[in-house]
């Protein structure tokens, strides 16, 4: 019948066949298709007695014979009279439909007709199945119900069919799950005054209730059975029970069986049976035992299969306890369990973990005279290898074979899962054998199970073995076992294989499915290859496998932990846009992420996402929380917070509290810390070895050691506290940084007397500790005792830079990469540290490099060190080639880079550039310095470029760079300083005419332009205006003053100005002092004052004594000789910062160059207490450059009188 389907499609060749087909099939329905015997008439009679006539029963046995033969061609010669049809006549209709089929050309309309009329015959002769399959072929081929029906009905009366063949047709489309085709022929039955048989009707009914009423409601059809006057059995109410059970509709359920009495319809055991399923299904055991005592009431007694169905219902929903209650009551109501009872008890407490019982259980079943089978015994098995007693289930295993049971396959394959999952493999390798011996198959799951084994044991060569042998035996790997093997070689890292083994899937036509995607992801996340990750998750994607949700947080997690916390964020809301809802581990995970990084705010955020949501907070999601506060520095709101969580149960912890007394002991708050602490006894929760470490630390950290090893001890005698590693490791580094290193060597030795072996954080320490003290050798020493890892490595090579030992450096850098240790950020900032310090910018550069193209992160504070050390050296195009660098690695420059860049310009007079730079940095958030733009002005005045200096002015107001007054003070200097005396003074009169104040430093500048021209009246009269706008002098502008009227000549009114600079708060300094001693010195004659600045000279310690036979001119002469000295030797001294090379470079002694140290130190609280002069002012003196000159010539004369100079005295 196959073929039926390509023969209709062939219309072309319809036409030469129709005839034949017709005249055969309407021979063979006159000669088969009757309802008796007509009466014959003369010409029959007649025909009877001719010489070539036949009776009725011989044509039909002859026309028997010719079907039987196949001679169909022999029928078109034949006389045909009409006989009653027998049932032996089907298989000659569906033969002659067999031949029929084959023939070509056949229309679609004869065939579906030729296919009707043998189904009727087939009906007629009680040839149900047949029919049915003819029935199924019509479905097939999309012929629709209506056209089907309409051919049954044309040949139903010539067949004399009977109505059950439409009850077929009905039954055929139900089984084909086409509902709406049955409903279709169920109406059109109506309409022709035919009604399907009850039983069909509840096929249907059935049919509709396991589609959900999709297609039809149930109650509309009953409705309709009603109409049509069809009664309904006790079948019909059953099915209406079970529908309103499965909807959990009792109390209507209940209803509809009193209807059912009310009816005649006593409720049967099925129907009490399907109440009793739907109570046990939706976990109303209560109420199903109460039904069973209603059964009683009711004649209905309940049946060994009734309570068998209500103890499985009970196992299943792990509640075999209540199965062997009902057990006992069953046998009080002598019911008696029968080997299904005893198995699906003993079934339901081994997988509840409960095997004793279940072994119990397989006893009274012996001494009840029940045999247990194969099944008992596999549960028992089952039951030993899941709580890991293997030797029991071997046990179970021979017991059974002692019964005389032989196992069977599931039999094998429980226990060698269990042994291979528990590492039995030898006993695991003898029962597969055995099993192999006795002829047993080894199905695909017990070799998949047997590999899964071995692979979760780290035997993954055996496992492969395992599937060769698999397949030695002819059985295909699926896709578990293979998920099993990538599962094994994932987990210890081996993906190489793993790619072999996705390679062998495809290979075999099977893909990869969402587990193997799942484990994939899983594992290259587990070790920090998030990017391999991310890519077998859009291949995952691409293969149509939906994310579930453990894969999702997975993916998250990392994300977080990888500090891609917004990358995380935007990946859980597209998620969600593809239907995928994050759950709580989802928002944990991300509210971790924003916690470890101390973004408390967004942490928050998402918090409240995760409660709209409505999911629940856990003890985890409050400590994220906490901890973003704590370490975004927000102490004051993580201690409130803490408090408002005393209201939640369950959720404050000694965690909770660790959290935020570590990061108050971080932060140097010690006493919140102490505290805290004392809050945690308070309220119960038991302070543990991490809170007492934490303190410890928190004291070592601020210099308190002595009392951290105090507090230790008290906490130890009442034994609250267990040294541990942690603790004298703290001990340790206190000291050291104490400058205690003895003290710091008898603790490690304590440690180590007390069974506690330094770890590498120990000894890294004390590698720390010998290197800031300069003791680096001490510090090599103690590589020996440890495995050096990256941090040892870094402590030394800082150390070894900061001596400015490269060539060391270099080395114990060759050695660390021998030594298989990855440098990071640190490892290069180190060495490139101790190259700029021995001014090989060159081949830091190249350190650089070299860095940057093996793909180690170099961090922003390198390149920094780096820019910093080529505008030392001047070195522009290659400060501009770092800063590209830095921008190509996304490294984006912050303020310090953008003020060495400018600086450098700005001395290099590259104006234009350092404007843009200036820009740049406000482009990019950053608030330039307002002294960057100063320092522009002023060299935009000295090349001359005034135009661009009053721009740029103009750009530092409307920027709001810094108040318009500066800004104008400011320009003012810079005019002042280029000799644009005249532009200088008209844009000081526009800034008061606009009631702006200039600073003092712009009165300043332009008081010393007027005295350096000698128009000491212009500077005069400039005071008199300052005091106008409300400021004073300060030192600086009384000394400009001082020395314009000394330089004048005008002593008396220099002195008045000293006298006045007393009496405003101020002290004169060196510069003040040279001033009037040059002005009185040039005198030449006795000048009033010079008693007074003796006694000032005096009571300051420029000079040790003072009487009246002392010459005054001489003493003035030797301390403007001094103070010229000093201050000469000392910016000189500055000007080295007191490097080793100053020695070298001035040539001075050991004791020479000590004796500068000391005074450098006395100097720099002179300059401090604004007793030195101003370097700048002084090298604007062009006559005490002379001097200076002079004085530079003989160092030696320097060194060898300071130490007796009257100053140091002082």
């Amino acid at each position: 019948m196959s073929g039926f389907s390509s023969l209709i499609s062939d219309k072309n060749r319809a036409v030469s066949l129709s005839r034949l087909v017709s005249s055969k099939l309407g021979c063979f329905s006159r000669v088969l298709f009757s309802s008796g015997v007509v009466k014959q008439s003369k010409r029959d009679d007649y025909a009877s007695h001719e010489p070539f006539g036949v009776t009725g029963f011989d044509m039909e046995k002859s026309i028997y014979n010719i079907l039987t033969i196949d001679r169909w061609g022999s029928l078109n010669h034949m006389d045909y009279r009409q006989a009653r049809l027998r049932a032996v006549h089907g298989k000659l209709a569906l033969k002659f439909l067999k031949w029929v089929v084959k023939q070509p050309g056949l229309e679609p309309d004869h065939l579906l007709h030729l296919f009707c009329i043998t189904t009727h015959i087939l009906v007629r002769a009680r040839m149900y199945d047949p029919a049915r399959h003819i029935l199924k072929e019509l479905s097939w081929i999309g012929n629709k119900p209506s056209l089907v029906f309409g051919a049954l009905m044309t040949s139903y009366r010539l067949c004399n069919s009977n109505p059950a063949v439409f009850d077929i047709l009905i039954g055929v489309y139900i089984r084909e799950g086409m509902i709406q085709d049955s409903m279709e022929v169920f109406r059109l039955m109506g309409l022709y005054g035919f009604n399907p048989s009850v039983y069909t009707c509840n096929a249907m009914l059935g049919s509709i209730v396991k589609s959900d009423g999709d297609d039809v409601s149930v109650w509309s059809f009953l409705k309709e059975m009603l109409k049509r006057m069809i009664c309904p059995d006790v079948a019909t109410f059953n099915i209406l029970i079970n529908s309103l059970c499965a909807e959990g509709n009792f109390k209507k359920s209940r209803y509809l069986m009193e209807k059912m009495e009310k009816s005649g319809y006593p409720p049967t055991i099925a129907t009490y049976n399907t109440v009793l399923h739907w109570y046990c299904k939706k976990g109303r055991f209560k109420a199903a035992v109460e039904l069973i005592d209603r059964m009683k009431s009711k004649g209905v007694d309940a049946d060994v299969c009734t309570y068998n169905m209500i103890v499985n219902d009970l196992c299943r929903s792990s509640r075999s306890a209540k199965g062997y209650l009902l057990l006992r009551k069953m046998r009080k109501r002598m019911v008696y369990p029968n080997e299904v009872t005893y198995n699906t008890l003993i079934s339901g407490f081994s997988n509840e973990g409960k095997v004793l019982i279940a072994r119990q259980l397989l006893d009274e079943m012996l001494n009840f005279g029940l045999s247990p089978n194969q099944v008992t015994f596999n549960a028992l098995i089952d039951g030993y290898i899941s709580e890991g007693n293997c030797k029991e289930a071997l046990k179970m295993f021979y017991m059974m074979e002692a019964q005389g049971l032989s196992p069977t396959e599931v039999s094998y394959g429980v226990l060698l899962d269990g042994l291979c999952k528990h590492a039995e493999f030898d006993l695991a390798r003898g029962f597969y054998m055995r099993m192999k011996r006795n002829g047993i198959s080894v199905r695909k799951i017990t070799y998949t199970g047997m590999i899964d084994g071995l692979c979760k044991n780290g035997l993954l060569d055996e496992a492969v073995e395992m599937l060769n042998e698999m397949r030695r035996d002819g059985i295909d790997p699926d896709i578990v076992t293979y998920s099993a093997l990538i599962n094994g070689f994932s987990k210890v890292g081996r993906f190489e294989t793993v790619k072999e083994i996705v390679c062998r899937i495809y290979r075999a036509g099977l893909s990869p499915n969402g587990i193997i995607y799942s484990t994939l992801i899983y594992n290259y996340c587990r070790i920090g290859c998030l990017e391999e990750a991310l890519r077998i998750y859009e291949a995952m994607i691409l293969e149509g496998h939906a994310l579930d949700h453990f894969t999702f947080n997975v993916l998250v997690s990392s994300l977080c932990k990888d500090g891609k916390v917004g990358e995380a964020e935007e990946f859980m809301r597209c998620m969600k846009s593809d239907g995928i809802l994050p759950n709580a581990v989802s928002f944990d995970c991300l509210i971790n992420g924003y916690g470890s990084s101390g973004e408390a705010l967004k942490a928050f955020s998402v918090f409240d996402e995760m409660t709209k949501a409505g999911h629940h907070p856990s003890f985890f999601t409050y400590g994220s929380l906490l901890k973003g506060l704590c370490k975004g520095g927000h102490l004051k709101e993580a201690e409130k917070f803490l408090k408002s969580l005393h209201d939640v149960p369950a959720a404050v912890d000694t965690v909770m509290y660790n959290t935020l007394l570590t990061a108050m002991c971080k932060s140097g708050n010690l006493d919140k810390a102490v505290s805290l602490f004392g809050e945690m006894v308070q309220r119960n929760i038991m302070p543990d070895s991490y809170t007492y470490t934490s303190l410890i630390s928190g004291l070592c950290r601020k210099g308190k050691t002595v009392i951290a090893i105090l507090f230790a001890k008290e906490a130890e005698a009442r034994g609250n506290l267990l040294p541990n590693e942690v603790m004298y490791t703290c001990f340790v580094d206190g000291m050291f940084k104490a400058g205690q290193w003895k003290a710091a060597f008898y603790f490690r030795e304590e440690m180590e007397s007390l069974g506690l072996a330094p770890d590498a954080v120990t000894t890294n320490v004390m590698i720390d500790g010998y290197s800031r003290m300069g003791k680096i050798e001490k510090a090599s020493d103690l590589l020996s005792e440890m495995k050096p890892n990256l941090t040892t490595y870094n402590t030394l090579l800082h150390g070894y830079s900061k001596r400015k030992d490269v060539s060391t450096t270099l080395n114990l850098y060759k050695s660390m990469i021998l030594n298989g240790v990855l440098p990071d950020k640190l490892t290069c900032h180190s060495l490139i540290l101790g190259m700029c310090g021995s001014n090989a910018v060159e081949i830091a550069l190249k350190t650089l490099k070299a860095f940057i193209c093996r793909g180690f992160e170099v961090d922003r504070s390198t390149f920094n060190m780096l820019i910093s050390k080529c505008c030392a050296n001047g070195e522009i195009s290659k400060l501009f080639d770092l800063v590209n660098v830095m921008n190509s690695l996304g490294i984006s420059l912050d303020k310090n880079t953008y003020d060495a860049v400018v600086s450098v310009l700005n001395r290099n007079h590259r104006f234009k550039e350092s404007r843009m730079v200036l820009h740049a940095m406000s482009k990019r958030g950053l608030s330039p310095d307002w002294t960057k733009y100063i320092g522009l002005l002023n060299g935009l005045c000295r090349v001359g470029d005034i135009k661009t200096a009053f721009s740029l002015k103009d750009e530092m107001i409307a920027h709001k760079i810094c108040p318009p007054n500066v800004a104008e003070s400011a320009m003012v200097r810079a005019l002042a300083k280029c000799g644009k005396a005249e532009e200088a003074t008209l844009l000081l009169r526009s800034m008061l005419k606009k009631k702006l104040v200039p600073t003092i430093a712009s009165f300043t500048t332009l008081m010393h332009m007027f005295c350096k021209k000698g128009d000491v009246t212009e500077a005069l009269e400039l005071r008199v205006v300052v005091r106008n706008c409300g400021l004073k002098l300060d030192l600086v502008s009384y000394n400009v003053l001082i020395t314009g009227l000394c330089a004048k000549g005008d002593m008396v009114e220099a002195f008045k100005l000293y006298k006045e600079m007393k009496q405003d708060g101020f002290l004169a300094n060196a510069t003040t002092y040279k001033a009037l001693i040059s002005g009185i010195l040039s005198l030449g004659t006795a000048f009033s004052g010079t008693d007074i600045i003796m006694e000032d000279l005096l009571a300051r310690g420029f000079i040790t004594s003072l009487s009246s036979s002392q010459d005054s001119h001489k003493t003035l002469t030797m301390v403007k000789l001094q103070l010229i000295t000093v201050k000469s030797w000392m910016c000189r001294v500055i000007e080295l910062s007191l490097k080793e090379p100053a020695k070298k470079l001035i040539e001075l002694s050991d004791s020479q160059y000590a004796s500068y140290v000391i005074f450098a130190s006395l100097f720099q609280k002179l300059k401090h207490l604004n007793l030195c002069c101003y370097a700048v002012q002084d090298k604007q003196d062009k006559s005490e450059q002379k001097e200076k000159q002079v004085l530079n010539n003989s160092w030696s004369r320097v060194g060898s009188s300071c130490a007796n100079s009257t100053c140091i005295s002082a």
